[in-house]
């Protein structure tokens, strides 16, 4: 039985190559614990393989295990999440996955809560260096935030296009970390979003929205994948 009371990685109590702090608390921790009970009651994924981990972009989609098959993804997003309860309930998401390469979505809900561009990151830092320590063989892929039409409306575009510049940093500034932009197929040639991509709530995707979102990831998880399993 997985316990789902948040403990401390190696990382976090402080013993050799720990390097983040105790995880962030969660602004609703018990508000995703029966999600999180259900991942972490479901059968072990062989190891090496994909995580997808993060907030409802991933978890509502149900067919990507066949949309990037044969890659042998498992899809342990959860809930609404902000990068704050990826932190809380990292030890019962991360770890046991085993994974060679861990695919990350998350910060969307965290503009939406008007939580600052820095925060955010290092939030996703924290997560990252939390991640390599408890998986230090594996790749970490960051996905970029959707500049999604919601996005648009509220005025929070230039808060989504800071996360994403500092996505690239990180990503270009850790070894073992890459980035890949979902944005450009998702609009037009004029910068527009292709509303088409995009269900009633003008956040979530459409299947035509997560066609557009593999042709950008598939080649990415491909390669680093295919690096991680060079490096067992």
């Amino acid at each position: 039985m997985v316990s789902l009371l948040p403990s401390l990685s190696a990382a976090d109590a402080g013993q050799p190559g720990g390097t983040s702090p105790t995880p962030a608390p969660s602004a609703t921790p018990r508000k995703y614990t029966a999600d999180v009970f259900k991942l972490a009651q479901a059968p072990a994924p062989a190891p090496g393989g994909i995580l997808m981990v993060g907030s409802s972009i991933f978890r509502k989609w149900d067919t990507c295990t066949n949309d990037f098959a044969p890659l042998p993804v498992t899809n342990r997003a959860f809930g609404g999440s902000r990068t704050a309860d990826q932190l809380y309930f990292f030890d019962q998401i991360v770890p046991t996955s085993q994974a060679g390469l861990v695919v990350w979505y998350c910060g969307s809900n965290d503009i939406n809560s008007k939580l600052t561009p820095e925060k955010i990151l290092q939030q996703t830092k924290d997560w990252i260096s939390r991640t390599q320590a408890a998986l230090p063989k594996a790749r970490i892929m960051l996905v970029s935030v959707i500049r999604a039409p919601q996005k648009r409306q509220a005025g929070y575009l230039a808060l989504v296009d800071e996360v994403n510049k500092g996505l690239i940093q990180l990503a270009s500034t850790t070894p073992g970390v890459t980035y890949a932009d979902v944005n450009p197929p998702l609009e037009t040639p004029s910068g527009d979003a292709r509303m088409e991509c995009y269900v009633a709530d003008k956040l979530h995707m459409t299947p035509e929205g997560y066609k557009a979102m593999i042709s950008v990831m598939r080649p990415v998880m491909e390669r680093e994948w295919k690096v991680a399993s060079q490096n067992p």
